[in-house]
């Protein structure tokens, strides 16, 4: 208590120095606490049902076509159903956008098509009501789980639900069951979950288009599930050549399988604010160390009197804790807002956002860091300081004491500084770096004031192709003629949507191996996709209106990567082609898409009239604006609700957003690595200040001396500078050495930026000695300025 509250008048009596000090930990600490909460919910915390490492992502793999994670065929979940005796529960699902009609506008939902065994595979239990039966799936019934936000937003929390008959695009279905509000999967927004997943009646087994999840038994292991998963892909490949040759099964664990994306990201991310922590420690040290070197006397004598040193080391480092709690209790307060801050950041894209907050681990974390941090800051200053001796403290000057071991010490302290910020600083602008070049990336289009969105339609409503395929052209029709509006078109796959459709194709006069016909991305379009999008023609002509308006003649448009493949010396337009069964003649060749990431070369691709290439109860549309596109929004939705009331329009975006989201794990990474660097900045800064600062008004006396034997004011000056310089120097080597090292981790998230770019590292480089020059010009350029005389009669 004697030691609290004399560190307490210690503090009170320097008020600017604890109050910077305070700062100094509350930032760092705070910036600490606010990124373990995202790594505490994202990689830390386990998903919320039982056994939730048992739980995996179930996926099909055809590596000699590229598939390293293909979805899944109902026949072969079926086999593996039966045949598998490691994992206990099986199910697949797909997604759905079906309106729920209602008595006011049809409403847009997020719906989860499941098999039986469903939520089995979670243990997941419902609020009210009961889940799936194993069997219900086949049972011909249509039955309906709701989410607990559906259920609050939708039906206003009716107790009474239960039972209730409601409408999914025109098919009547019966609500068995809510939800609890902590159960959203498979993904953050599911509104329901229905039956069924698929039925047999219509699919194949070459049809692949099911997401899998399955539990592992218990005593079983991932591996041991994996190779007998891997056996049972091989047999049924040898049963079935024809639709299961070169396809395997590959597990994920579900919680891998959420944070993929986002683990190296948030791992480097927190790795950094560890690492400007240090850089805070260091500067606190200075602190410290500073005003040990004041406080020496009041030390000798203190030992004079009985104290030893222990007793010393313990008030000194009782001030330290006192100093790293406060700190800690104000960056747990600014963590709040630094949570909201990345969650802002990461918007919807990062997994499990709605379970990131400050919680009881984050507080224990900041505790415990604080009280690290009182020792990293406080042991060397508090052993230093207590090692004193009353004759030579009472007789030394303090140019001297400056000279000594704590010179040394600030020294490595500000060198350290340096080099943890340019490791900082050379990580962040090789990520910045990456960011910058994913921006110059050609996707193959241009997204400049295109408006993408999407429309689903009930089967039961439109149950043929054509009466879709004229829905579909009403639609285009009524948005052409809005003010404003350049074109419009169609399209079942819109770039960066999320979704991609594949096929098999067979190419006139060629014989492929049996059962290895290549595979390319499959485009149903209108005619004016290609103006709308700004796809350039290489070659022959683009679709006509004719073209998506009569069944025949058949053609395609194939783009370069595939013209290239198999015509690399020869013209592609007027040759055949054959998919899904219908021979199409070649009339043009346009340029590469990428369609899913900027990072990844487009695949192959036919294009499709999409009268004739078949019209799905879905379709993208993107149309091209000469006005704004913020106020061309409502007009287009309206458009659209006359053409088809009942069908709701969704996920209407502009083509730029699309892109943007595309990037944003390696733009989240980029920006805040940044910000932590540049934070890490100005302690660097500063410290070196400090250091020099520190050592010119401990050596006034001997810069009087200097210029009384006659240096010049530019004498003491580059003296001073040089030092700072030399401190910059070795600080910068050391961060450039450790940065080599360290960013070879970074190597996977780069793109169009090598983990050693020297253009990187050099201009670090020279802006760190650039900052040390400065740091210590001021302190040199005012030492330069003492008067002799005065300096002289300094102590």
């Amino acid at each position: 208590m004697q030691d609290l509250r004399y560190a307490l008048r210690q503090m009170r009596g320097n008020p600017w120095f604890t109050t910077v000090t305070v700062l100094v930990l509350a930032l760092t600490l705070g910036a600490n606490a606010a990124v373990f909460s995202v790594v505490n919910a994202v990689l830390l915390r386990p998903l919320p049902f039982p056994d939730a490492d048992r739980v995996v992502q179930i996926w099909e793999t055809n590596l000699s076509r590229g598939q390293a994670e293909q979805v899944v065929s109902p026949y072969n979940f079926l086999d593996w159903q039966r045949q598998s005796s490691t994992l206990s529960d099986m199910a697949v699902y797909e997604w759905e956008s079906p309106a729920l009609i209602t008595h006011g506008a049809p409403a847009r939902l997020d719906a989860c098509f499941v098999s039986g065994p469903f939520f089995r595979v979670y243990q997941a239990q419902p609020l009210l009501g009961r889940t799936f039966r194993a069997d219900e799936d086949r049972s011909g019934e249509r039955v309906v789980v709701l989410s607990y936000s559906a259920w609050r937003h939708y039906f206003s929390g009716d107790p009474k639900i239960l039972g209730r008959p409601i409408t999914l695009d025109r098919e009547p279905y019966t609500v068995i069951g809510v939800m609890p509000d902590w159960f959203r999967f498979p993904a953050y927004g599911t509104d329901l979950w229905a039956t069924p997943a698929f039925e047999l009646k219509s699919e194949s087994r070459g049809s692949h288009h099911l997401y899998g999840v399955g539990r592992i038994k218990r005593g079983a292991t991932l591996s041991q599930a994996q190779a007998e998963m891997t056996t049972i892909a091989h047999r049924l490949e040898r049963q079935y050549p024809d639709s299961n040759q070169g396809y395997g099964v590959k597990l994920v664990r579900l919680q891998d399988e959420m944070t993929g994306n986002f683990r190296r990201g948030l791992l480097l991310l927190w790795g950094a604010v560890a690492l400007v922590l240090l850089i805070g420690c260091a500067n606190v040290a200075h602190l410290l160390l500073a005003r040990g070197v004041t406080r020496q006397k009041e030390f000798a004598i203190r030992s004079a009197v009985g104290a030893n040193r222990p007793r010393l080391i313990r008030q000194l480092l009782t001030e330290s804790a006192i100093l790293a709690i406060a700190g800690g209790l104000l960056g747990l307060a600014l963590s709040l807002a630094g949570v909201r801050l990345l969650t802002a950041g990461a918007g919807r894209i990062m997994p499990r956002n709605e379970a990131i907050h400050v919680d009881a681990r984050v507080v224990i974390f900041t505790a415990i860091a604080s009280l690290v941090t009182a020792v990293l800051f406080g042991l060397a200053p508090a052993f230093r300081a207590s090692r004193v001796d009353l004759a030579t403290a009472v007789k030394q000057s303090g140019w001297e004491s400056a000279t000594g071991g704590s010179w040394r010490l600030r020294s490595v302290l500000v060198i350290s500084e340096l080099a943890l910020s340019v490791m900082l600083l050379i990580g962040a602008g090789l990520l910045m770096k990456t960011v910058w070049q994913l921006r110059r990336v050609d996707p193959g289009f241009q997204a400049a004031n295109v408006l993408g969105m999407r429309i689903s339609v009930a089967w039961s409503q439109y149950p043929e192709e054509r009466q879709r395929a004229v829905l579909y052209q009403q639609i285009i029709d009524r948005v052409r003629a809005l003010p404003g509006v350049e074109d419009a078109a169609a399209t079942n796959d819109l770039p960066f949507s999320g979704s991609r459709t594949s096929s098999n194709f067979d190419i006139e006069g060629v014989t492929f191996p049996p059962r290895e016909s290549p595979l390319a991305d499959y485009r149903t379009v209108s005619s004016g996709y290609f103006n709308v999008m700004r796809i350039p023609l290489l070659k022959g002509r683009v679709f006509s209106e004719a073209d998506n308006r009569r069944p025949t003649p058949l053609v395609a448009i194939i783009n370069e990567t595939l013209a290239h493949r198999y015509w690399p010396h020869s013209n592609p337009v007027g040759q055949h082609i054959v998919v899904h069964d219908r021979r199409c003649e070649i009339v043009g060749v346009v340029g590469n898409v990428l369609h899913q990431e900027l990072t990844t070369a487009g695949p192959a691709e036919i294009y499709v009239p999409q009268y004739q290439g078949g019209t799905p109860d879905w379709s993208f549309f993107a149309v091209r604006s000469r006005t704004s596109l913020v106020s061309l929004v409502p007009a287009v939705r309206n458009a659209f609700r006359e053409a088809a009331p009942q069908s709701p329009l969704y996920d209407v975006r502009t083509m730029e957003a699309r892109l943007a989201n595309s990037i944003a794990p390696q733009q989240f990474s980029a920006f805040a690595l940044t910000a932590f660097a540049l934070f890490a900045l100005p302690l660097a800064t500063i410290g070196i200040y400090g250091v020099v600062a520190f050592a010119v008004e401990r050596r006034t006396q001997e810069m009087g001396i200097r210029m009384a034997v006659g240096a010049q004011p530019g004498d003491v000056l580059r003296l001073i500078v040089r030092q700072g310089l030399a401190l910059g120097i070795v600080g910068v080597v050391i961060g450039v050495a450790g940065a080599l090292a360290v960013t070879r981790v970074l190597a996977s998230m780069l793109y169009g930026a090598k983990a050693t770019d020297p253009a990187t590292y050099l201009a670090i480089s020279g802006l760190f000695l650039l900052i040390a020059a400065l740091a210590s010009y001021v302190p040199a350029r005012r030492a330069s300025r003492v008067d002799p005389m005065t300096a002289l009669r300094w102590e």
